[in-house]
This record gives structure tokens, C-alpha cells and sequence, in this order.
């Protein structure tokens, strides 16, 4: 039983054939489009939350900046320095905590450890006699971490010996 195709029925196949192209067609391309936006709202709501965060840091360190500005408005005279000294070390503890709260960490290092490039910066040598080649003679300012990831190296100076360049 072969039924010959007439050309009318090759023109309805092809109309069906095209009608069904032009539907998946409208539909890869909103699908397209859903992903382009997808991917804008994805980057912009990453923009954002990165703001929201920073605004969150910001808010927290104005009201420890607004303590400084205190502190260094008020005059000092030998009977108020004792608290004025008391009043800027809680202010560097409010820092501290502020920067805590946001899991950042200060690292520190001891005299005498051995110089680790991964988490110490020699900004000077020293000629002694004292350490070996590449102790750590002295901590100029301590270091952070993020979570895993070094912001900012331990500063330090290290020792060399007197014969060596």
C-alpha cells in the first residue's frame, strides 16, 4: 500500500514542519534571553551585595572614626593623659573588633622566628651578630588574613650577618 505523497500533502508537512521550527525557535531564543538576563541580575546582585557589605564595614568604622575625632579634639595635658591614652586603646580595640566581625585577623610574629615570604615582608635588614641569617629581629606592623587569604603581609625587619652583603 504505497500512497503516493500529492503535492498538496508535501506543502501541509512542510507548512507543519516549518510551524514547528518557528515554535522552538521563539522558544531557544527565550531561552537565550532568559539566560542573558539571568546572567545581569547574577552580576548585579553580586554588585550589590559587595556594596551592602562594604556600606555594613563603613557604618561600623564612622562611629570609631567619630571617637578618634573626640579623642584628638580634646586637649591633653599631663592630668587627662593617662585617659586619653585609655580612650585611643579602646578605640584600636573597636577597631579591632569591627574588623573581626567582617572575619579578618591580624597576625603577629615573634623575635627570633625565621623569615616566611608567604606571610612576612622585610622592609629592612639589620647587621648583627646576635640572630642567625633571616631571623626576625623586630615586627614593624602586624599582618592580615581573610579567611584563608593574606591581606596584608607582617612587616618586619630581619636580621643578616655583619660579613654578609
Amino acid at each position: 500500500m504505497n500512497k503516493k505523497k500529492t503535492k498538496n500533502d508535501i506543502s501541509k508537512e512542510l507548512d507543519i514542519a516549518i510551524s514547528e521550527r518557528d515554535k522552538y525557535l521563539q522558544i531557544a531564543q527565550r531561552a537565550q534571553a532568559d539566560l542573558v538576563n539571568l546572567r545581569m541580575k547574577s552580576a548585579n546582585d553580586l554588585t550589590e551585595s559587595e556594596f551592602k557589605a562594604q556600606r555594613r564595614m563603613v557604618f561600623q568604622l564612622i562611629s570609631v572614626i567619630d571617637q578618634m575625632n573626640m579623642a584628638l579634639s580634646t586637649k591633653v595635658n599631663t592630668k587627662t593623659y593617662k585617659s586619653w591614652i585609655t580612650g585611643i586603646d579602646s578605640i584600636l580595640k573597636n577597631f579591632i573588633t569591627i574588623l573581626e566581625n567582617f572575619n579578618f585577623k591580624q597576625i603577629n610574629c615573634e623575635i627570633g622566628d625565621i623569615f616566611d615570604p608567604k606571610i612576612h615582608e622585610a622592609i629592612s635588614r639589620v647587621k648583627t651578630d646576635e640572630f642567625e641569617p633571616g631571623a626576625i629581629i623586630r615586627q614593624i606592623s602586624c599582618g592580615y588574613l581573610h579567611e584563608a587569604h593574606l591581606v596584608r603581609p607582617i612587616l618586619v625587619e630581619i636580621a643578616y650577618k655583619k660579613e654578609d652583603k
